[in-house]
């Protein structure tokens, strides 16, 4: 007879007909796909890394793709639900498109603001001219996005990756987050709601004020240097034509050509 220190415990009856490892196994697996233990894509969401690649070339140039697509809600470039590929998990998938949705959310959030700008109708001459010079660097990095789809697709043997994508394009998704940092705050926030009764002045001193300390800040982090600062130096220039252009008629001709009165 066994020692009573070596009788087993006795058992509740059924424990021993399910084994304790299979029972964490399921209890596992349920837990992950949600009470559905053979859970798996639909096969109508799977894409290849190729279509993705153009749908994000796409967006960077403002438009809407099966894929990826504008979502006003947000408001923010999004994925088609579900969307996968089959050599990538879903979240190395999102990690990967991450960085070029933002870029071109910021893309297209300052050609909303261009857009907003010019319907406004409020007579602000330095607003204007900011609004067009935010406009052209935008459609420069519009067309450097479309010199790279070109150069990618030019060879029909060529594979291009998401991976490889996203060292080609980190210089041109940076870009696309500096001129949107320009863009925000440039205007005040009670203008939009009524900006007719907001002055001329205040509204052109809120804009270059904005880019005067967004130049600075440029300047000592990378000494005057980069791309972001040229970027800036562009759009401050652009910016003070209505101010140069009426210091030009003050002190040289004697008239004050003001009649938006930014200047008083």
């Amino acid at each position: 007879m066994l020692p009573a220190s070596m009788v087993l415990p006795q058992q509740p009856a059924g424990y021993l007909e399910t084994p304790a490892t299979e029972s964490f196994i399921q209890k596992l697996q349920l837990s992950v796909s949600k009470g559905l233990p053979h859970s798996a894509p639909a096969p109508a969401s799977r894409t290849d890394e190729h279509e993705l690649v153009k749908s994000v070339f796409q967006v960077l140039q403002g438009f809407n793709t099966p894929l990826l697509y504008w979502d006003k809600n947000v408001p923010a470039y999004c994925e088609k639900p579900g969307t996968y590929v089959s050599h990538l998990s879903r979240a190395s998938l999102g990690s990967v498109l991450k960085p070029f949705l933002f870029a071109a959310t910021c893309l297209k959030r300052v050609e909303l603001f261009v857009g907003k700008v010019r319907s406004c109708g409020h007579g602000t001459p330095t607003l204007s001219v900011f609004a067009s010079a935010v406009d052209s660097w935008l459609m420069r990095l519009w067309e450097a996005t479309l010199k790279e789809e070109e150069k990618s697709f030019v060879s029909v043997d060529r594979t291009v990756t998401l991976l490889a994508l996203t060292d080609s394009m980190s210089s041109l998704c940076s870009g696309a987050e500096h001129l949107y940092q320009v863009v925000h705050g440039a205007v005040p926030d009670s203008f939009w709601g009524s900006g007719a009764n907001i002055a001329s002045s205040e509204v052109a001193v809120h804009v270059v004020n904005h880019i005067f300390k967004k130049l600075n800040e440029v300047c000592l982090v990378e000494d005057g240097e980069g791309e972001p600062y040229h970027m800036l130096l562009v759009i401050f220039a652009g910016t003070l034509l209505p101010y140069l252009q009426c210091l030009d008629s003050w002190l040289y001709d004697g008239i004050l050509d003001d009649p938006y009165e930014e200047l008083r």
